[in-house]
């Protein structure tokens, strides 16, 4: 026999639950029958016994048991046969005759039960010799019929009850567990309606704040985060062809100056060859740049964290900055020692990074200042200028990728929009926090928090 399948949750719950109730039922409806049927039976030989004790006691009373007066054994004999018996000679009959077995004479005062003819009886035996050596037996029967008839009946009436509440119960059942879970229809549907082409649909589910109103709630947060992921990857994906497709469009344009008339010419061939290698080593910058903020959101670049003294590495920063720029002062007043843990390339790296940009967006013979302390658990680094400074309305944007405040004169300073992008991310990687101070015409100031200790 094959198991009932069925793809709706609210067909197998009705079915589970109905099943279940049904056996619950069926277990009580039994053990109400049976404690019945044992209460009848145990009622019976009781009366059977109560009998047996009140004739046992009337005959041992009696002087002459052949000529007693027996009409008030049939007084005593209510609802049972009774027959007495002296010397084998029966004396005395309340109703029908049975012939039952002999029973040993360890069983004389036990209750038995037995079938005559299509009749449960349940009867009793005793025996009394008297002095004179009389014997006196005693035989209380009891027809079980109206009781089996009674519980034969009451079977049938819980057996109909069990059916026709079996059937409430898939009735009822099923409407509570449709309704019930008539909100996964609903988000089904809404889902169905969400696509690549357009995240912005919710699902909007009313209600108490039951498990399925907190699962729409969780699958609303999941729609958003890639919603917003999405729109990342695609302005990702446009900014980043929009890179890449300048330096292109230049290495084209000078192909095909040289294609025409710059084999000849020794002064276009240098110039085109110098600028394609520009251009290049521009795009070859910018796909490194790709790759590793592309390894980090993927979350397969593996951090290499050690101790190392915080001066070391700003006299390092200092030092070679200098030597990579003479038209700027890069200083630091002060040199505290203290040990910091992280990964020291990469604060390197980010600190690098916002030394060269201070350094494209301020003028000649300015200051850049780097100053750090250790605060709180804290090491709290800041890098200011004296540069072009940047509008209240783009701080918030900085750290975006690809944003730039003047994208024509970032072109012609150069970069990619991807380094304050990029120190962001080593900052989020180390549980630091970045923040930037900036007045048009006054300079910028980066301030850099990290943890002692990760």
């Amino acid at each position: 026999m094959s198991k009932f399948k069925s793809s709706k949750i609210s067909h197998r719950l009705t079915i589970t639950y109905a099943m279940l109730f049904f056996a619950a039922l069926a277990l009580v409806n039994f053990a109400t029958l049976f404690s019945t049927n044992y209460y009848i039976n145990q009622t019976a030989a009781q009366q059977l016994q109560a009998v047996d004790r009140v004739i046992m006691k009337e005959i041992k009373s009696l002087n002459d048991i052949p000529q007693m007066d027996l009409k008030e054994f049939s007084q005593i004999a209510n609802n049972v046969d009774v027959s007495i018996f002296y010397n084998n000679r029966m004396i005395f009959n309340t109703g029908e005759q049975y012939n039952l077995q002999e029973v040993g004479n360890n069983a004389f005062g036990k209750v038995f039960t037995t079938v005559s003819g299509e009749d449960k009886i349940i009867f009793l035996n005793d025996k009394l010799t008297l002095n004179d050596g009389a014997r006196i037996t005693i035989q209380v029967v009891k027809d079980m019929d109206s009781e089996e008839n009674f519980i034969h009946t009451l079977a049938g009436i819980m057996l109909f009850i069990d059916g026709f509440v079996f059937l409430l119960a898939i009735i009822v059942g099923y409407l509570i567990s449709r309704k019930a879970l008539s909100p996964i229809d609903k988000i089904t549907d809404q889902a169905k309606q969400i696509s690549a082409s357009d995240l912005s649909a919710r699902i909007q589910i009313d209600g108490p704040d039951d498990e399925l109103k907190r699962l729409s709630d969780t699958f609303n947060d999941l729609i958003a985060r890639i919603q917003c992921s999405y729109e990342k990857q695609n302005r990702f994906t446009l900014d980043a062809s929009h890179e890449l497709a300048t330096p292109l469009a230049v290495i084209k344009g000078y192909i095909d100056v040289l294609d025409r008339w710059g084999k000849n010419d020794r002064e276009v061939l240098n110039e085109s060859i110098s600028s394609i290698k520009v251009e290049l080593a521009n795009m070859t910058g910018l796909l490194d740049t790709l790759l590793f903020l592309s390894k980090g959101d993927n979350e397969i670049y593996k951090m290499e964290k050690a101790r190392f003294l915080m001066n070391d590495l700003i006299k390092e920063i200092v030092k070679e900055s200098n030597l990579v720029d003479e038209k700027h002062s890069i200083v630091c007043s002060t040199y505290p020692e203290f040990q910091i843990e992280g990964d020291r390339r990469l604060i390197k790296q980010m600190l690098r990074a916002i030394v060269d940009n201070s350094i494209k967006y301020s003028p000649e013979d300015t200051k850049i200042n780097i100053d750090y302390s250790a605060r709180e658990e804290m090491a709290v680094i800041e890098v200011s200028d004296e540069g072009i400074g940047i509008p209240k309305e783009d701080l918030s944007h900085i750290f975006d990728r690809f944003y730039r405040v003047d994208k024509a004169r970032s072109r012609s300073i150069g970069g990619s929009g991807l380094g304050l992008s990029l120190v962001k991310w080593i900052v989020d990687i180390h549980k630091g926090s970045i923040e930037a101070e900036s007045e048009i015409g006054k300079g910028t100031k980066m301030t850099i928090k990290l943890p002692l200790d990760s």
